[in-house]
C-alpha cells in the first residue's frame, strides 16, 4: 500500500513571525525495489489475476523468498515464503523455486539436497502464493537413486499432472531431460521415468569439460501453443561458451514427444533458466536470469510465436 505524507514548511523572521509555505505532499511505496537491482537466479513469475499481482520466488537458503509486484518493474520483498524446519530432509541448494496454482492450492517445486539423500525436487504447498509453504511430503519426488534438479509441473489436456526434471550431467555425463507422471494430489510419482532427450542431441550444445563429455541440461519448461504444439525451453552451454536457452518442439502434441531440437538458441546475453507467462494485459513474456554469473538479474522480455511454432524474442 502507498502511504501519503504531508509536510508544511515555514520560515520565521527575526521578530519570530512565522510564514507558512506551500504544503508538500509525497508518497512512499512498499514496492521500493527495482527489478534490475534484485540479485536472483532462476526467476519464476506467477500471475495472480484475481488480485492483479505478480509474484517472484528466490533462493534464500534456508528459505525461499517471495517478491510481489504490480507492474513487473517495482517489487516488494515479502520475506520468507518457506523456511526449512530442522527435520526437513533438504539442507542445501534451495534452487529453482517454480510456483504453480493447481486445484485451488499453490505448489512450489524446489530443488534440494541432503546430507545423505541425493539432489532432487520436493513439492511445497500453501493456501496463498505468498506462503507460508510447507512440505507436501518430507522427501524428494524425483528418484532417490538419481541426482536430479529443476523439477517443473506440467498438466496435460487430460488433466494428468507430470513432473519434468533433469537427470544431472554430474551423474550421467550427457545430461537428460526426464518426465514422469504424478498422482492427482502430486504426492507421488506414477510409473517409471521417461527420458525425453539428452543434452548432446541439440546441435548448439558444447561440453563444459575439456577432457570428457559433460553436457548440461537445466530448467525444462513446457509451453502449449494455441494449436496444441508443445514447445520446451531448456538451458545449457553454447559452443561459444555462453549459457543460453534452447527450444525443443513436440509436433505430436504429446509430452512424450518425439522432441526435436531447434538448431539455434533463443538469446545471446549469457542468460538462461527461462519460463513463459502472460502478463495482466495478456501479453506473452519470458523471464530468465542473465548473465550466468554472480551479478545475475531477472530479465523480462516480450515474445511471440511465429508461423513455424517457434518462440521469438521481441
Amino acid at each position: 500500500m502507498d502511504m501519503e505524507y504531508h509536510l508544511l514548511p515555514y520560515v520565521k523572521d527575526k521578530g519570530g513571525r512565522i510564514t507558512y509555505l506551500e504544503k508538500i505532499r509525497f508518497k512512499t511505496s512498499k514496492y521500493n525495489l527495482n527489478r534490475k537491482d534484485i540479485h536472483i537466479r532462476d526467476p519464476f513469475i506467477h500471475v495472480d489475476r484475481e488480485n492483479k499481482k505478480y509474484y517472484m520466488y528466490a533462493n534464500d537458503n534456508p528459505r525461499i523468498k517471495v517478491y510481489e509486484s504490480e507492474n513487473l518493474e517495482q517489487w516488494a520483498d515479502l520475506g520468507a515464503a518457506f523456511t526449512a524446519t530442522p527435520d526437513f530432509w533438504g539442507i542445501n541448494d534451495f534452487w529453482a523455486p517454480d510456483m504453480y496454482a493447481y486445484k485451488g492450492k499453490y505448489y512450489l517445486f524446489v530443488t534440494f539436497s541432503g546430507t545423505v539423500a541425493k539432489r532432487g525436487t520436493s513439492v511445497l504447498i500453501s493456501d496463498s502464493p505468498k506462503g507460508p509453504f510447507t512440505p507436501l511430503e518430507n522427501r524428494s519426488l524425483t528418484p532417490d537413486n538419481w541426482m536430479c534438479l529443476d523439477g517443473a509441473l506440467y498438466v496435460d489436456d487430460n488433466n494428468v499432472p507430470w513432473i519434468l526434471y533433469c537427470h544431472e550431467w554430474l551423474e550421467v555425463g550427457d545430461g537428460e531431460v526426464v518426465i514422469q507422471k504424478l498422482s492427482p494430489d502430486l504426492r507421488t510419482t506414477d510409473g517409471e521415468p521417461v527420458v525425453l532427450f539428452q543434452a548432446s542431441e541439440a546441435p548448439w550444445v558444447r561440453s563444459i569439460c575439456s577432457d570428457k563429455k559433460c553436457y548440461v541440461t537445466d530448467a525444462p519448461f513446457i509451453h502449449k501453443l494455441e494449436n496444441g504444439v508443445l514447445v520446451m525451453l531448456w538451458s545449457s552451454n553454447r559452443k561459444d561458451g555462453k549459457y543460453t536457452i534452447g527450444q525443443a518442439v513436440s509436433e505430436s502434441r504429446n509430452v512424450l514427444g518425439p522432441w526435436v531440437q531447434l538448431p539455434s538458441t533463443l538469446n545471446d546475453d549469457d542468460g538462461g533458466h527461462a519460463m513463459l507467462f502472460r502478463d495482466l494485459q495478456g501479453k506473452l513474456k519470458i523471464s530468465y536470469h542473465a548473465p550466468n554469473s554472480y551479478t545475475e538479474r531477472c530479465i523480462i522480455r516480450n515474445v511471440h510465436i511465429n508461423n513455424e511454432n517457434r518462440i521469438i524474442l521481441e
